[in-house]
């Protein structure tokens, strides 16, 4: 559904009070959508996996052919892989789209 997929994964909530937030705009690139349990497995760009904290909630923004599909969450892991640096992002504020380009 979302796979190859361009997403912009952005933080807009810090859930610990001593955590540092970081509004930075992260482009990724969706590997696999599970959507079943929410998962939705992203491949870093540039970015190194320390700078995607496990203690943030982010906004998700995937562009596909038919507009952006939008939903906020949490990552849940961050690893290497034969791939490059994988990003686990569970959904947990389903997909809205937003037809504004």
């Amino acid at each position: 559904m979302f796979e190859d997929c361009a997403v912009r994964l952005q933080m807009i909530k810090m859930i610990r009070k001593d955590g540092t937030f970081d509004g930075v705009v992260h482009p990724c690139k969706v590997i696999r959508y599970n959507s079943e349990e929410e998962y939705i497995y992203l491949l870093s760009g540039k970015t190194e996996l320390p700078a995607y904290s496990l203690d943030g909630v982010y906004e998700c923004t995937i562009d596909t052919k038919e507009g952006r599909a939008v939903c906020s969450g949490t990552i849940r892991e961050r690893y290497w892989s034969k791939m490059g640096k994988v990003i686990v992002f569970r959904v947990e504020n389903g997909f809205y789209k937003n037809n504004l380009k």
